[in-house]
């Protein structure tokens, strides 16, 4: 069902626009257009200029990398050597600086792997760029049934700038942003065998992805019957490449490199700790994981208690919005590039604030929610002479907890509803 029709939500929304500073306004049968939606005035006008917010920059980054394809990428030492590794037979890891993901990503990028390098640089940043925007548009589409152009132009104007350092460089992070926007576009569909898949993939791409997979079955029953099934494909998928004996071995490498990733204390990881080094202290390892647990439980209980209160789609955003807030905060080696996995979330809340007519008591919301995006994707490049890498590792993830705080607000001033999502 789309949010753009009359009566979608039902939300109380008169509080917040107290505190926004907004006037209430009594309904009319034709209200006047938010400065939103006056620009692009034409529906292909918004989609020309969204597309091309993506189409102009990835050819930039596409002729640079083809012309050096070794200069500012993360896969030479890593993703490359992995997947060479793996059909050697030879051990994938090399501790928190190389290859922090499971065996099966070094399958996954063989097929860049295997084409002349320039090429294959340009493909894997081509192909995050494709499900990033194409997962948006599905998003807008799903959320807006009729007329998603404009939204889709003002989200990937929140959103673009804070993926252009991950794919600039090639990180999975990218990928594993756009494949996860996708899982959640399943979910808000009701697609749940397609949901659950792509949920394995980016789970492959990824480890974080286990916090998506577990966290999406407590509110959408579906998922529980078949959350089995995933993780038997996630198990035996690498089996279908390599020996037995290879195969186990690698896993319990991969463990190992997974705890040895989870007791880093250096200065350069844009998550909770980011913040409190910035000022001379942070959690120590034990206390660290200890955080990530009680945190993740929060998390869990959030994500219940949201969902019951929102109408169809938004459970399926406010999911969105959680696990990708909690992996930006609690993932011990989140980089500054790691917040192209939040990014699109951002710009689906703020395209939903900005143009659902439910929510026009709220549209400050949205423009704050834009405008922190664009600091994160900005700001940092701006002030990095005066205060060098650093400004993001405290900025980012104190700009993650001032977004959570405002959707945990939205959601708390929403009337519960009745869902059926229980039903298989």
């Amino acid at each position: 069902m789309s949010v753009a029709e009359p009566g979608r939500f039902g939300l109380d929304l008169r509080f917040l626009s107290r505190i926004l500073g907004l006037m209430q306004t009594p309904p009319v049968p034709e209200q006047a257009e938010s400065p939103s939606t006056l620009w692009p005035r034409k529906a292909r006008w918004a989609l020309l200029a969204g597309v091309l917010q993506w189409v102009v920059p990835m050819l930039v980054i596409g002729v640079l990398v083809a012309l050096r394809p070794t200069h500012r990428t993360v896969t030479l030492d890593s993703y490359h050597v992995a997947a060479g590794n793996w059909w050697r037979g030879e051990n994938l890891y090399a501790g928190p600086q190389g290859m922090n993901y499971l065996p099966h990503f070094a399958v996954l990028f063989s097929p860049f792997h295997v084409l002349p390098l320039w090429l294959g640089e340009v493909l894997w940043r081509f192909c995050a760029a494709a499900t990033l925007a194409g997962g948006l548009w599905r998003l807008m589409c799903a959320l807006f049934r009729s007329a998603p152009e404009r939204p889709f132009f003002w989200a990937t104007l929140a959103t673009m700038p804070l993926c252009m350092t991950s794919l600039r460089n090639g990180n999975a992070n990218a990928m594993f942003g756009g494949v996860t926007l996708l899982a959640t576009v399943a979910l808000v569909n009701r697609r749940w065998w397609l949901a659950l898949g792509l949920m394995a993939l980016v789970t492959a791409i990824k480890p974080l992805g286990i916090v998506l997979l577990l966290l999406a079955p407590i509110f959408y029953g579906p998922l529980r019957w078949r959350l089995p099934v995933a993780f038997l494909g996630l198990a035996v998928f690498p089996f279908l490449f390599a020996s037995p004996a290879y195969v186990c071995s690698q896993y319990k490498a991969a463990w190992g490199n997974l705890q040895a990733c989870a007791v880093v204390t250096e200065h350069r990881f844009a998550d909770i700790n980011g913040i409190l080094r910035t000022f001379g202290t942070a959690f120590g390892p034990g206390v660290s994981k200890l955080v990530r647990v009680l945190a993740g439980g929060v998390t869990a209980v959030v994500w219940w208690w949201g969902a019951r209160r929102l109408r169809e789609p938004l459970p399926g955003l406010w999911l969105y919005a959680l696990a990708t807030g909690y992996l930006m905060l609690f993932n011990p080696m989140n980089e500054e590039n790691s917040y192209s996995i939040l990014a699109p979330a951002l710009g689906a809340w703020g395209a939903l604030f900005l143009f659902s007519p439910e929510a026009h008591n709220v549209r400050g919301l949205g423009w704050a929610v834009v405008t922190i995006a664009l600091s994160m994707g900005l700001l940092p490049n701006i002030v990095r002479p005066l205060f060098g890498n650093h400004f993001a590792l405290f900025w980012h993830p104190f700009m993650t907890l001032v977004i959570l705080a405002l959707l945990g607000w939205f959601v708390w001033r929403s009337p519960a509803q009745q869902h059926t999502c229980e039903q298989v």
